[in-house]
């Protein structure tokens, strides 16, 4: 299968020859294990760096991490967005964690593959992890009511939530609700959004 990774470049021209290479290695991974093991849609399997790649990077569009940044994805399924923020950023440290065990060998598999030294992947559920984390990313797991629910005792202090979805969205407390088509101007995007749940207000 081959992969344009021009349109990447595009969108992230900061991005080295190196980081460009292994986002485009993941989308080949990616592609030929969804063949055994659903990771992703098949439907958009062709897409993959408009549908999967380009939303996940977009995170970056608004947030940046440093090098004691911890970040949590939680229901990583195929390793999104985890894994293109990890490749990016290779600086902060990434914890993927998916309750299905096949999907969290896949993504182990993509990590090795990719030679990530900031990644840890863990299979369990994210209610069991004791661990608190700058960041909770995560991508159609659940409404955003229950996955805040479910991931809000594991946010530090000051940590903060992003979650990718489409569709509309009820504003709730301490959200900001931002188009993915302002972060990354590009067609697949418009209908995706990432919401940013902050800290508490005192």
């Amino acid at each position: 299968m081959q992969i344009q990774i021009e349109i990447i470049q595009h969108f992230f021209p900061e991005f080295s020859p190196h980081t460009l290479h292994r986002l485009q290695q993941l989308c080949v991974l990616v592609c030929e294990k969804n063949k055994v093991v659903n990771l992703i849609s098949r439907k958009n399997i062709d897409q993959i760096i408009e549908a999967h790649l380009l939303p996940s990077l977009a995170i970056l569009k608004k947030f940046s991490f440093t090098e004691r940044t911890m970040i949590l994805d939680v229901g990583t399924g195929g390793g999104f967005p985890g894994i293109p923020l990890a490749i990016a950023t290779p600086h902060a440290h990434f914890t993927l964690v998916d309750s299905i065990g096949k999907k969290i060998r896949a993504v182990e598999e993509f990590v090795t593959a990719l030679e990530l030294k900031n990644v840890t992947c863990i299979i369990d559920r994210a209610e069991n992890l004791k661990k608190k984390y700058d960041y909770i990313t995560g991508r159609a797991v659940a409404n955003i009511v229950d996955f805040r629910r479910l991931v809000e005792p594991l946010r530090k202090p000051n940590g903060k939530i992003l979650y990718l979805t489409g569709g509309d969205i009820m504003p709730e407390n301490n959200m900001e609700i931002i188009d993915l088509f302002t972060l990354c101007p590009q067609l697949y995007c418009k209908t995706k959004k990432l919401l940013v749940i902050y800290p508490p207000t005192a």
